[in-house]
């Protein structure tokens, strides 16, 4: 497996974990330097003072008072005898080796003794403990760097890259067609964007499945479709080829088939259009643009003695946003279909008003209406109804109406109207300024 993001991830967050701890060591033995050198500059006004109280009180109120210093005070102080009453040597404080004293003060005391009071430099330790140390660091702490960075950017990095590995392995299944694999379970301990991820491609699984499925319905229904007037075409060549004397009938039903095989492949070219979601916005009046299609309507349905009406509350809002010939057709489609099934006459009623933030279409017909049961299944493809009008669609019309309306961020729905008939309801958002 290739891991080049392991490694680095697991080098850049150790290199960083790294120089991260040991900046902060140094910043942190500056900070100690210079406190050192803020105590060390404070020392001689510490010594001028012994000296003095040395040279007032005498011996054994010195040694009290630097008895209550800070111990570290005491370890660099030293007081000693120079010159003592009848010849004794008396050292108060000394040390074995000889130091290196950075400021020295000579006091007598009230007895005459002369002392030198002096406090020495701790340079030649600290120069000591820095040779030995990398950057004045001690050992330990690098190694603390070393070991504590390794481990923490090895968990880093392994918590970055498995979910990489499982949605890498979840896109292979993917595209070797099976479209069974989830990763959510997976990822969802998680709780942060990665198991998001893993729940979208849940959701694009998801997806993928239902538009492969349904594509396979529909190209199954169409090869169905499309065989029936092919075989009638077989049929009546067929029969031509038998029976010179009905070439004619057999034209005839030859021309008619072809008419079908037509119509049926130009709604099955609108429903793939419909499929393809790629409309080109403009703004227009819903309300004039079904005006116009209830004007063509009539023009149609007048012929068979069929009345549609037309019914517009008043609406404040009627401009929409999206492709105008695309929800024409729609409206379109579902009125003819509403003319399809109506007697003569009869009337179809269109009505138009304000729902929220929705305009509202309604077309109720009077026709035969559809089993409850039924109800949602009207809007897939190649699902028709059984009446005696059947032969006069293949049933796209609806399948087209509801691709376009939810394209265009809207809701359709039939429902059966009381007294007979069917009643379709169209609402589409209607363009609102920000």
């Amino acid at each position: 497996m290739n891991r080049r993001l392991f490694w680095k991830i697991l080098i850049v967050f150790w290199v960083i974990f790294y120089l991260t701890f040991q900046l902060t060591w140094i910043a942190f033995s500056v900070y100690v330097d210079n406190k050192n050198q803020r105590f060390l500059n404070h020392m001689p006004t510490k010594v001028d003072m012994i000296a003095q109280l040395l040279h007032v009180a005498g011996e054994d109120e010195t040694l009290n008072f630097i008895a209550h210093l800070p111990e570290r005070e005491q370890v660099l102080l030293s007081i000693k005898l120079v010159s003592p009453q009848n010849d004794q040597v008396n050292i108060i404080t000394d040390e074995l080796e000889t130091p290196t004293y950075a400021y020295q003060r000579t006091t007598v005391a009230p007895d005459g003794t002369l002392y030198t009071v002096s406090f020495k430099d701790d340079k030649d330790d600290r120069d000591d403990r820095s040779k030995k140390n990398l950057f004045n660091m001690p050992m330990p702490i690098i190694l603390m760097g070393i070991c504590v960075g390794l481990i923490f950017s090895l968990f880093l990095a392994w918590n970055l890259t498995r979910p990489m590995k499982l949605l890498r392995k979840g896109f292979y299944q993917v595209s070797q067609g099976d479209l069974s694999v989830r990763l959510f379970n997976k990822l969802k301990r998680r709780r942060d964007e990665l198991s998001e991820l893993g729940k979208d491609f849940d959701m694009m699984v998801e997806q993928l499945n239902i538009l492969i499925s349904d594509r396979q319905v529909l190209l199954h229904d169409v090869s169905h479709e499309l065989r029936t007037p092919l075989a009638r075409l077989q049929l009546a060549i067929g029969l031509a080829q038998q029976n010179k004397q009905n070439i004619d009938t057999s034209l005839a039903r030859i021309e008619l088939e072809s008419e079908r095989l037509d119509q049926l492949i130009g709604e099955i070219l609108n429903y793939s259009r419909a499929e393809m979601n790629n409309r080109t916005d403009e703004y227009f009046d819903l309300k004039d643009l079904v005006s116009v299609v209830i004007n063509d309507a009539n023009y149609e349905a007048n012929h068979q003695s069929i009345d549609v009406h037309f019914i517009s509350a008043t609406i404040n809002h009627s401009i929409i946003k999206g492709n105008s010939e695309q929800i024409r057709r729609a409206i379109e489609n579902i009125i003819r279909n509403a003319i399809r099934f109506s007697k003569a006459g009869q009337a179809v009623d269109v009505s138009l008003k304000e729902i929220g933030k929705y305009l509202q279409i309604e077309v109720k017909d009077r026709g035969p209406g559809v089993d409850a049961s039924k109800l949602s299944s009207i809007f897939e493809p190649f699902v028709r109804i059984q009446s005696p009008q059947l032969g006069k669609g293949y049933g796209l019309g609806l399948a087209i109406a509801r691709k376009t309306v939810i394209m265009h961020n809207g809701t359709i729905q039939a429902s059966n109207r009381d007294g007979g008939g069917l009643i379709v309801t169209i609402r589409l958002p209607y363009w609102r300024s920000l």
